[in-house]
């Protein structure tokens, strides 16, 4: 990976040199194109010049004079010659008709006698006419011009080979920064994914910035490594505590039967119901098992979050158990509460509330069972109370563990454990509160969602 995203670096990079040179190339030729048609402009501008002091049949030394005048002045050295080729002006000429000071003025600008190399002829024509030719060509002071010109299209050459080194190096500088940056996470996720193929549950990796596609990745890996370590541990705790609770019905079952196969017991009636409640015990736990393990499939999926309006999504599983309560002459109302509407997930918590409903009617003889609710902060909570026989603070810290059992209690001890667990999967915590002979009353705190 890390090799990739170099090469593509640096791919980049030779894209950015050809380009470079290519644009080089376009500038250099865009700009003496320029500089040409520049100084044929001129040379032309000066033909003309001289071309218009023609008239009447016969040249007008004075437009002339200003034509060769204008002539040195973009710095060219020229001659005028008529058809009989005889000079009738010149760029000498012309300097000599200015006042001294003029001379001296226009010799520091472009002289003359500092012209060099070969006149060029241009032949002179009015209405088809030959006039005569004009000879034209470079002063030194133009030369001095095309060394500038040519100096800047060295030092723009320069200047692009430079900018080019910077960025060149720039970039590279941030290919191999970029490319260990990005691939880092990468490699750390590797590491963790072939850990967690040998067993390790507890790795984790760094999620960085959720925003980002690879922090949501390592956060998405880290959910499934978290989802997967709880997993294994509810399997290897549910397996334990299965043997358990098996090891005795199937001992007592089997006690009775080879009891009565060798005739210890006589009354055979008495030793077939003792089997028929191991069963029937049995089955029961079956039962629970089946609970929990529909429980445990939602802990490792995450919460699809509802806007829920709570008062009506608690009046709905109170009307739904209150059969049940009036079977053993109980009472089971909602509370009056605020108008609340929470975003969590209804899945779970409907799970939550049935299991500490059921756990009260369960568990209480006269009287009844409120739920009350209310919002605190970025918490709600729902709250079950009763009038039951009530929970000692020795067995209020048990009553949470699975197959935990209080002494009166007639169910297998899962409906609490598996209100626990799904409490801390939400992210929330369940308050217990109780008094021997009075009731009890579970709170549950729960997050307001995208709090």
């Amino acid at each position: 990976m890390r090799t990739k995203l170099f090469f593509a670096f640096m791919t980049v990079i030779v894209v950015a040199l050809v380009s470079n040179f290519l644009y080089e190339r376009l500038m250099v030729r865009d700009f003496e194109d320029y500089v040409s048609g520049t100084r044929e402009d001129k040379r032309y501008w000066v033909l003309a010049t001289v071309e218009g002091s023609y008239g009447e049949g016969a040249w007008d030394l004075r437009a002339l004079h200003d034509a060769a005048h204008w002539a040195v002045m973009l710095g060219f050295d020229i001659k005028v010659v008529d058809s009989a080729d005889k000079e009738i002006m010149s760029s000498k000429h012309a300097m000599s008709m200015l006042t001294p000071s003029m001379q001296r003025r226009m010799q520091g600008l472009s002289d003359p006698e500092t012209a060099e190399g070969d006149y060029e002829p241009y032949p002179l024509y009015l209405e088809g006419r030959e006039l005569g030719t004009l000879f034209i060509r470079q002063l030194r002071s133009a030369a001095v011009i095309s060394e500038k010109e040519a100096m800047f299209k060295k030092k723009g050459r320069v200047f692009l080979i430079t900018s080019f080194v910077l960025a060149g190096s720039s970039a590279l500088l941030l290919a191999v920064f970029l490319s260990l940056f990005l691939s880092r996470p990468l490699k750390d996720m590797k590491k963790a994914v072939e850990a967690l193929a040998d067993g390790d549950f507890g790795v984790r990796v760094k999620a960085g910035r959720q925003k980002d596609e690879l922090g949501k990745l390592a956060a998405s890996f880290n959910f499934m490594a978290e989802a997967l370590q709880r997993e294994e541990a509810h399997r290897k705790r549910l397996t334990s505590n299965i043997a358990h609770e098996l090891r005795t019905p199937l001992a007592v079952a089997k006690a009775n039967i080879e009891a009565m196969i060798d005739g210890v017991v006589e009354d055979r009636e008495a030793g077939l119901e003792n089997v028929r409640l191991e069963i029937e015990r049995l089955i029961s736990l079956v039962e629970g098992i089946e609970d929990i393990t529909k429980a445990e499939a939602s802990f490792f999926v995450k919460s699809a979050y509802t806007e829920l309006d709570l008062p009506e999504f608690l009046g709905a599983i109170v009307t739904k158990l209150m059969p049940v309560a009036a079977e053993k002459g109980l009472s089971l109302s909602l509370a009056e509460g605020p108008q609340l509407t929470v975003p969590t997930d209804m899945e779970k918590l409907e799970r939550i509330v049935q299991n500490l409903l059921t756990n009260a009617i369960k568990n209480t003889v006269t009287g009844g069972i409120t739920v009350s609710f209310g919002r605190s902060g970025d918490l709600f909570f729902v709250e079950v109370k009763d009038t039951g026989r009530g929970i000692s603070e020795e067995e209020q810290a048990l009553v949470f563990q699975r197959f935990y059992r209080g002494g009166e209690s007639s169910g297998i001890g899962l409906g609490l454990a598996i209100v626990r667990e799904l409490v801390e999967v939400m992210g929330g915590r369940i308050e217990l509160q109780s008094k021997v002979g009075e009731g009890s009353a579970f709170r549950v705190w729960l997050p307001v969602a995208g709090h």
